[in-house]
């Protein structure tokens, strides 16, 4: 009986899914296009405010370009909101993005931060803000360097070898993300015969560098009582023979919403929705923050 009642499930949503076609959309863009503020911001406890980066969306029919798209005119406001202390960020010009230019307002730890952002697009006045409440100190790392390794070692018994970054945590925190960069990625320190590659796949290299460059892994619903934390540095994120560094962050729950939903924003059926974002009003994108901690290690040939 099992059997028939999970077949006919299967039948039922393979006529689902086949119902729905090829997942095929096709809209006019300008009448669906709504204008909004975009927003891409990280704020860190004892860093510089800075890469606050505010732009607009466009239609699909407009061709983009960094002009059309850097709201450079728009008003960017910082407050803490315990003291109520405010700073309204400037724009540079050549980091085509805002921050506080006289480093004179101080991100700190288990402390809560609003943004505000009003702007002119085509003649509408928009508003977005966000909240982020920075997590509370206490992320570090117990060894600055891990160790040298051979790529993709192995020990005595055949099992595979990986180097370890071992923790403290923040209190209260249950997302932690794990950047890895490599700090030497010439063509000539590329791993073309990856162990996650089916071949010699050097051509890669040019055409897939910027993904090779950005690898990163997180853990979640960590139990947020739990002191210490170990995570393994993956070999499916290494690209590079050399040395690398790897950011630990403990972050915020927009940080955490974003990083986890940016990507998925397609159903089974082919149908399109928004990643999470924690926007009010007449926005969208991501504002959040973190604390973080950096190790070091190195990959031999």
């Amino acid at each position: 009986m099992k059997n028939i009642i999970f077949v006919m499930f299967i039948i039922s949503v393979s006529l689902f899914i086949y119902g729905c076609g090829e997942g095929v959309v096709e809209f006019n863009s300008e009448s669906l296009y709504v204008e909004k503020i975009v927003i891409e911001g990280f704020i860190y406890p004892d860093k510089k405010v800075e890469n606050i980066k505010i732009t607009r969306n466009l239609p699909l029919s407009l061709n983009m370009d960094i002009s059309t798209l850097i709201l450079s005119n728009a008003i960017v406001t910082l407050t803490e909101i315990s003291t109520g202390n405010s700073d309204v960020l400037d724009y540079d010009p050549q980091k085509f993005s805002f921050e506080d230019s006289d480093n004179n307002f101080q991100i700190k730890e288990g402390e809560s931060y609003k943004l505000d952002v009003s702007a002119n697009i085509v003649g509408k006045n928009l508003q977005a803000s966000s909240v982020t409440k920075v997590p509370f100190k206490g992320l570090k790392a117990e060894q600055e360097f891990l160790g040298s390794m051979n790529y993709y070692d192995k020990d005595e018994n055949g099992n595979v070898k990986y180097l370890r970054i071992d923790f403290t945590t923040s209190p209260q925190c249950e997302f932690y993300a794990v950047s890895i960069i490599p700090l030497n990625d010439t063509e000539n320190d590329f791993i073309v015969d990856n162990i996650f590659t089916d071949g010699n796949h050097k051509d890669d290299y040019k055409e897939e560098l910027d993904r090779y460059r950005k690898q990163f892994s997180w853990l979640q619903n960590v139990n947020v009582n739990a002191e210490k934390l170990s995570t393994p540095v993956e070999w499916f994120n290494i690209w590079f023979y050399g040395n690398y560094k790897a950011i630990i962050y403990a972050t915020d729950k927009n940080y955490k919403d974003f990083l986890l939903t940016h990507r998925q924003v397609q159903e089974m059926d082919g149908n399109f929705h928004e990643p999470q974002m924690n926007i009010q009003g007449d926005g969208i994108g991501v504002f959040a923050s973190a604390v973080t901690d950096t190790v070091y290690f190195e990959i031999l040939r």
